[in-house]
């Protein structure tokens, strides 16, 4: 399945969604906010703890649920005797529910500008009887 992805998520982001299986995240970097400007509640997405460039088939991660989408600005004012400086950056908050384990299978699209997209195999565990 096509899925847009999340890449360069903290190791113990991905821990807590593993355990808790709900976790909202705060997305600042330009690719994944890319992805989560382009994404609707009720989309799903894969997450990775890879850098957008080391994606290879076979690469891990999580398959989670949007449940929640919210885009925030941060605002911050320096100012002294002489100065007076504001500065904005956007931000994109996530809350995801976990859906399962999957493995790349290839990149589907990898343009500028746009989000990275991956065909994604949703990996089954089984227990043997």
């Amino acid at each position: 399945m096509i899925y847009a992805a999340l890449t360069g998520m903290a190791r113990h982001v991905m821990r807590e969604l593993l355990t808790v299986r709900v976790r909202t995240v705060e997305i600042r970097s330009p690719n994944n906010f890319f992805t989560l400007l382009n994404s609707e509640p009720g989309d799903r997405i894969f997450l990775t703890e890879s850098s957008t460039t080391d994606i290879v088939p076979g690469t891990t991660g999580l398959i989670a649920g949007i449940r929640a989408l919210q885009t925030i600005t941060h605002r911050t004012i320096q100012s002294g005797q002489d100065y007076y400086e504001e500065s904005e950056a956007q931000a994109a908050r996530a809350q995801l529910q976990l859906v399962g384990v999957g493995r790349v299978r290839r990149i589907a699209s990898f343009e500028p500008g746009t989000p990275l997209t991956l065909d994604v195999d949703e990996v089954k565990y089984c227990d043997a009887r």
